[in-house]
């Protein structure tokens, strides 16, 4: 299905209506990232701080994962990745260790 065609969908049903401005944000982004429904994906989290700005944070994304999943919407995982020694940067930013994984889902429309 194209994901203008689900949108608009999913706009018909309300499926919208109980997600803040934020949240519908995220989605879209999801959306647009994704390569199909209903399958795991990666996005990266600077191209989310890039649309949200710097002070998101990881609490914050996990909150409206939370409702997304509510809304049968999308899920979202947190994954941290171990890095040695070697590698760690001095900056101590621990955000560039996170990975982000997504489902939109895509099941029937009669919710």
């Amino acid at each position: 299905m194209e994901k203008i065609e689900f949108l608009e969908k999913l706009n018909k049903l309300n499926s919208f209506s109980a997600l803040s401005t934020e949240e519908l944000k995220l989605y879209v982004l999801l959306l647009m990232s994704a390569r199909g429904f209903n399958r795991k994906e990666q996005i990266n989290l600077e191209i989310i701080r890039r649309a949200f700005g710097e002070f998101l944070t990881i609490e914050q994304l996990r909150e409206m994962g939370v409702n997304l999943k509510k809304c049968k919407l999308a899920s979202l995982c947190f994954s941290c990745v171990k890095m040695d020694k070697k590698h760690k940067t001095s900056s101590g930013n621990s955000d560039q260790n996170i990975r982000l994984f997504f489902e939109l889902y895509c099941d029937d429309f009669n919710r």
